[in-house]
């Protein structure tokens, strides 16, 4: 069989490398063949979340929209079409539509709540471009929907998709693996977080628990921010470093303890608790906001924790921070969990699946 996948970002894009990009070997592994095209190019990636370039950036869309418009052609000559996110960024969902008046089978595979309004800040220029009201029609008109959490196939079923298949993001627990030895006794306990620039937005609020840690553990905790940069001075003991696809799994590796702060609105209940996965891949506690998937996630206590508030939030970091056993016994029991379900190798099958079925009707 051959498959065409249509994906918004080239492979520095976390959301499509983590649920299309490292299925692929699994079906080549039973003969299809498989064929990605990333809307954006990497020119184009390179400055999307900069401020400004908005000449270069309406360039750039325009030489990303010609080579779109080509793929609808070249998916006429494949057998299943999967569609992550969305075939275009901006306008209704033309793409999608022409498929569904052709009667040309697609898989529609979605991770966020992108059915709301919601522009990355260096791109607000741009916002009156989307439609995000598209997303409706390209679930109801998919022969799958895939979505990454329960809160995002309820939003599918009331749009009226035909079949549903709920998927978490994943990771390959063959390669994202714990540190064999996490630095020698006396060293800083590094408390981390990973994300994008768009998703930093939600380390603001968290300034004071940061400042309150670092003080209170006398030094001990430091925090590592991976991915985004903070406005304006710091807390001493809070380091902004850049992400690259290279230094990822090092990075996650450097951390003793994982975070994942973020409000409780209607955007962020459709995350599917990634950062919390990564962590626990690793080996380390998740301390994650109990919102959306995180609360089904995560066991109090058991593989992570969920404080509700600032002073939650201090208690459990400070108390994780004094006692290697605790991150150690919670480390270890998050990444059983993620080994039994939440690995590529427990989920690929259903994935194949899902293509299969779409293809069949």
């Amino acid at each position: 069989m051959r498959i065409l996948f249509l994906v918004p970002y080239p492979r520095q894009g976390a959301s499509n490398r983590f649920r299309v990009l490292q299925f692929l070997p699994s079906l080549e592994a039973e003969g299809h063949e498989c064929l990605v095209r990333p809307f954006y190019s990497e020119a184009f990636w390179r400055i999307l979340y900069r401020r400004g370039h908005y000449l270069e950036k309406l360039f750039q869309g325009f030489i990303c929209t010609l080579n779109r418009m080509l793929d609808f052609f070249r998916g006429l000559s494949c057998d299943v079409i999967f569609i992550h996110r969305e075939a275009y960024p901006i306008g209704p969902a033309w793409f999608e539509s022409a498929l569904h008046l052709l009667g040309k089978p697609y898989v529609y595979d979605f991770d966020d709540a992108i059915f709301l309004p919601n522009v990355a800040r260096p791109n607000r220029p741009f916002a009156r471009l989307k439609c995000p009201g598209k997303i409706r029609f390209i679930a109801r008109w998919s022969r799958v929907t895939i979505a990454g959490n329960e809160y995002l196939a309820e939003f599918a079923r009331n749009a009226g998709a035909q079949r549903i298949e709920v998927l978490p993001t994943v990771v390959d627990a063959r390669r994202m693996i714990p540190q064999a030895v996490k630095g020698v006794k006396g060293d800083q306990i590094v408390i981390g977080w990973i994300g994008s620039p768009t998703t930093i937005e939600f380390m603001e609020s968290f300034r004071p628990v940061m400042k309150r840690v670092i003080e209170l553990s006398q030094g001990k905790a430091c925090f590592r921010l991976v991915g985004g940069e903070l406005p304006g001075p710091l807390p001493e003991g809070v380091n902004c470093v850049p992400w690259s696809l290279e230094t990822e799994l090092a990075e996650l590796q450097k951390f003793d303890i994982g975070i994942m702060p973020m409000p409780d609105n209607e955007w962020t209940r459709g995350k599917c608790a990634f950062k919390a996965i990564e962590y626990m891949a690793v080996g380390i506690p998740a301390v994650v906001s109990p919102v959306g998937m995180n609360s089904q996630l995560i066991e109090e206590g058991v593989n992570g924790f969920l404080p509700d508030d600032d002073d939650d939030w201090v208690e459990v970091l400070c108390r994780l921070v004094q006692d290697e056993n605790l991150r150690s016994c919670i480390g270890s029991a998050g990444r059983k969990l993620v080994e039994r379900s939440f690995s590529v190798e427990a989920v690929a099958p259903r994935f194949i699946k899902a293509i299969l079925e779409a293809r069949t009707g």
